[in-house]
């Protein structure tokens, strides 16, 4: 919890202050309270040193050509309408990257102005609403300076954090992509699009053809958002281990983001509000604070045991123990430089032995090295 509010009724009290301002006069107010207590908590670690990335700047921008009102009016103005949605007055730079994937990034650098990179192949996909998602996603990432915090493993500077540290910034930004998920989504004034735009760049594929999945899981979350009970079932499924995927299109941040379509603060500023209507921002972040309690970091990697007892410990943990073990192993190796053939076999070997799929390494590590993209 952030230092000036010292107990759960000042977090209430705060919320319905701020309830009463726009996100242009107070941005903090589309932040997920989860994200600024651990963004307080890390800024305040003697161990986590304030960052900001040339080298990311330079790689991201290789190749790229930066936008401007001729060349691309429509993105340009787009840009314009978020900054003066989430209250950006700055100026942010716009460039193109000549790409085939679905992509989107931001980046800030000391003495630099902070950029926006779009891959070709994004503008070319998206619709207008769901650009606006995109391009508010990323330009809510500089409105909360997430970039004061490092961003991979370059933030260190080549300086190993402790482990206690990078699991706890690999939770971080997994808070730090649900609040710029809420920015896209005040820009965009869309729950489709932003759910559209959103599948898009995880997967690549342009087609509408997901539209009535998207449509099913959203009742799911209403179903969910209605009974308190149901949110309390246990969940041992491929859906909860998705939670544990840092960016792409997880279950953990597909509630949040159907969570806050629903709360005062989107409808209000959708233009939809009504005396009562909508979740208090408060409800709509304690909604997905279970699943941000199975991200915490544990002591499990400490008590990892001999491989030919890894097959007794799959007995002992339960599904979402195991993922997280397997996760914070992989952010750890992550975190210490590029990972070995022989480390990745090592961490593939640990996932067979704790009967999880494989692929929760792959998401793991590309997770951990690009981070807030």
């Amino acid at each position: 919890m952030s230092p000036c509010l010292e107990s759960a009724q000042d977090e209430v009290r705060w919320r319905q202050e701020a309830y009463l301002i726009m996100p242009h006069e107070t941005p903090s107010i589309f932040q997920s309270a989860i994200d600024r207590r651990m963004r307080d908590a890390l800024l305040a670690d003697r161990h986590v040193q304030r960052s900001g990335s040339i080298a990311r700047r330079r790689r991201l921008l290789t190749d790229a050509l930066r936008l401007t009102r001729s060349v691309a009016p429509t993105v340009m103005d787009v840009l314009a309408a978020c900054q003066e949605t989430l209250g950006h007055a700055g100026p942010v730079e716009l460039f193109v990257q000549p790409d085939q994937r679905i992509h989107a990034a931001a980046v800030e650098a000391p003495g630099e102005p902070p950029a926006i990179v779009l891959s070709s192949r994004l503008i070319e996909a998206l619709t207008e609403a769901e650009l606006r998602f995109v391009i508010g996603h990323q330009l809510g990432h500089l409105v909360l300076d997430h970039f004061a915090l490092p961003v991979g493993v370059e933030g260190a500077e080549g300086k190993h954090l402790p482990r206690a540290n990078v699991l706890a910034l690999d939770a971080w930004n997994r808070a730090a992509e649900v609040s710029a998920d809420r920015a896209g989504l005040l820009c965009a004034k869309d729950t489709e699009a932003a759910l559209s735009a959103s599948f898009k760049r995880t997967s690549g594929l342009a087609s509408a053809s997901v539209k009535s999945e998207l449509a099913a899981y959203v009742r799911q979350v209403d179903a969910l958002l209605s009974s308190s009970a149901a949110r309390e079932k246990p969940r041992e499924d491929e859906d909860m281990l998705g939670c544990f995927i840092t960016h792409p299109f997880s279950p953990l941040r597909l509630r949040a983001l159907v969570a806050f379509s629903r709360s005062r603060t989107f409808l209000r500023v959708a233009g939809h509000y009504g005396s009562d209507e909508g979740l208090p921002e408060e409800e709509a972040d304690a909604f997905i604070a279970r699943d941000f309690q199975e991200l915490e970091p544990s002591g499990l990697a400490e008590k990892l045991p001999p491989g030919d007892m890894l097959a007794g410990l799959r007995e002992e943990l339960s599904l979402s123990e195991r993922a997280r073990l397997v996760r914070h192993l992989t952010v750890v190796a992550a975190a210490e430089g590029p990972v070995s053939d022989a480390r990745f076999l090592e961490l593939r070997r640990v996932a067979e032995a704790l009967a999880l799929p494989l692929w929760t390494i792959d998401e793991a590590l590309r997770g951990a090295t690009c981070p807030l993209d």
